[in-house]
């Protein structure tokens, strides 16, 4: 190929993305995209890739009568990748209470790859999720709040954008959320998904949130969840309730939802757009949803939901939410917020402008865009102000692994910044260990995970601060204890009073002396000096195989 026709399709390429409403921008930056996955480039906020989504006549018709239900359809994505196959999947519209909109106005849709094709994946994806962003005049709220919540380490959705065409006539531009799925929260390395469950529309925490993954019929995880916030409160809720959520995180959350102003999430009183998510032998995390009406205001701490009001109205969790808050303020000046908002705009602003089915005006997104930034500066001040000029304390804590047997105790090793009492307590690991609350000494009683929590106080000077650790005890050997035993006469039948660990039977054998065994009963052969008897157990699976030996002394 000669060097003017590669230069000839080079300006096709350019020409066919820039046509396309596409950024010729490909790289990623990595300031507003998280992960290396196959799909992340999907979720640049600086591209606007185009979504054609196509029905037949019979298609349409059926999603028109049903359209929260699946219907077939093809789907071609044009990106900084190229133009994509067409792919048969299913499409649904999207939306709720105030953002539902029909195909004869901006809809949203929801795509699942595998509905016509079985494992069919779009870029690994099985499922596109495509807001129509009609309650978000600036059309960046999602992104520049997600981007928070995941800067602050609770697992949110990546963004990015589309131009969305469904048969042929252009529905606007759209905002690409990811999905929540196992196959997100894999990425975020947290364990193979349990379940997934979905709230909202004044549903709280319990059986009636929707099952997203998992059984639909064995609630049992949630159902104690939810007998621990309707029945307890103040101290017995804080320590029931963090065998159940990973409650630090699950707290930066909530903080990050009123900092935001996100009035429509689980925090307030009516409890919306939020997701729970649990993985095998873990705890509860939760996620937020629905971020397009944020960036408006509101009080940084107050009651609403069950959760929300139980840790609020205890000091020790308060302290814990009001640290979180100031985490919030330390991180946010590197995060450059009102910059975020300029660049996406910048990228976006064409595409608002030639949206067809927006419900407002182009000047209207310019004064949203100008309203959210003058928002978030003045946000940030007003946390300031909230936080005061407490300093964020620090804990580390770490164990020894030696003393790994029953009974055995392990002491804690803590540093720390900050002056607030410290205690400890037991996250999981019941039947595993106990923890002493004072001295964070961990006593062992078999093998397991044994979840230890040090919390310092609140002080003038310091915020709270908790640090979690989960200690893996092994398998641990088998104790084999022997009563005091009596000298036996010759002739004499005599039971071991040997008791074991392991469920495993106890097996004997002398090893010098005159004596017979059977099982644990013993028969002195002899008037006159000793018997040295082996004792073994076998391992249980819970506890490992122990060996001891016993002296009996013989008599006449």
């Amino acid at each position: 190929m000669t060097r003017e026709w590669k230069a000839f399709l080079g300006t096709v390429l350019v020409f066919a993305f820039l046509s396309a409403g596409l950024s010729a921008e490909a790289s990623v930056d990595t300031r507003y995209v998280s992960g290396s996955d196959k799909q992340a480039f999907l979720f640049n906020p600086l591209v606007v890739n185009k979504f054609e989504i196509k029905m037949t006549e019979a298609e349409e018709t059926a999603l028109r009568n049903a359209p929260t239900e699946y219907h077939a359809a093809t789907l071609k994505a044009t990106t900084p990748k190229g133009v994509s196959s067409v792919y048969r999947v299913g499409v649904r519209i999207k939306g709720g209470w105030g953002s539902y909109r029909d195909l004869d106005s901006k809809a949203g849709f929801k795509i699942k790859m595998n509905f016509s094709v079985k494992g069919q994946k779009f870029y690994g994806m099985k499922k596109l999720t495509l807001n129509n962003m009609v309650q978000d005049a600036s059309m960046l709220h999602e992104a520049v709040s997600y981007r928070l919540f995941r800067a602050m380490g609770v697992p949110a959705p990546r963004v990015g954008y589309a131009n969305v065409f469904f048969n042929g006539i252009n529905y606007g531009l759209h905002s690409n959320i990811e999905t929540y799925d196992d196959q997100m929260f894999e990425r975020w390395k947290s364990g193979e998904t349990a379940h997934l469950y979905e709230g909202g529309y004044g549903t709280e925490v319990g059986p009636d949130m929707e099952v997203d993954d998992g059984s639909a019929t064995d609630k049992s995880d949630v159902i104690a969840l939810q007998e621990i916030n309707n029945n307890l409160s103040g101290a017995d809720w804080f320590n029931a309730v963090r065998t159940k959520v990973d409650l630090n995180e699950m707290i930066m959350n909530w903080a990050v939802e009123h900092y935001i102003g996100h009035w429509d999430g689980y925090t307030r009183g009516w409890p919306n757009n939020y997701f729970i998510h649990r993985v095998k032998g873990g705890l509860f995390t939760m996620h937020p949803w629905g971020t397009d009406q944020t960036w408006g205001g509101g009080d940084l701490i107050d009651d609403g939901a069950t959760m929300m009001t139980r840790c609020v109205q205890y000091q020790p969790c308060n302290e814990l939410y009001r640290a979180a808050m100031a985490k919030i303020e330390e991180k946010l000046p590197s995060l450059n917020l009102p910059g975020m908002v300029d660049r996406i705009w910048s990228k976006i602003r064409a595409a608002n402008e030639s949206d067809p089915r927006k419900p407002y005006s182009h000047e209207d997104s310019i004064g949203s865009v100008e309203a959210t930034k003058s928002s978030i500066v003045s946000r940030f001040e007003e946390l300031r102000a909230f936080n005061g000029s407490r300093t964020l304390a620090t804990i580390t804590l770490s164990y020894s692994t030696r003393g790994f047997k029953v009974a055995g105790v392990l002491k804690p090793k803590l540093s720390r910044t900050g002056t607030g009492v410290v205690s400890y307590s037991r996250i999981q690991g019941d039947g595993v260990c106990d923890v002493d609350a004072e001295t964070g000494w961990v006593t062992l009683h078999r093998g397991g995970t044994c979840w230890v929590a040090a919390q310092t106080a609140q002080t003038e000077t310091y915020q709270a601060a908790v640090r979690s650790l989960k200690i893996q005890v092994p398998m641990l050997a088998s104790r084999l204890t022997v009563a005091s035993i009596d000298p036996i006469a010759k002739g004499q039948l005599f039971t071991l009073p040997v008791t074991a660990d392991s469920a495993s039977a106890i097996t004997s054998k002398v090893v010098s002396g005159k004596c017979r065994v059977s099982g644990l009963n013993v028969r002195a052969l002899a008037s006159s000096g000793s018997c040295k008897i082996a004792l073994s157990v076998a391992s249980d699976g819970i506890f490992g195989k122990a060996t001891k030996t016993v002296v009996v002394n013989l008599t006449s």
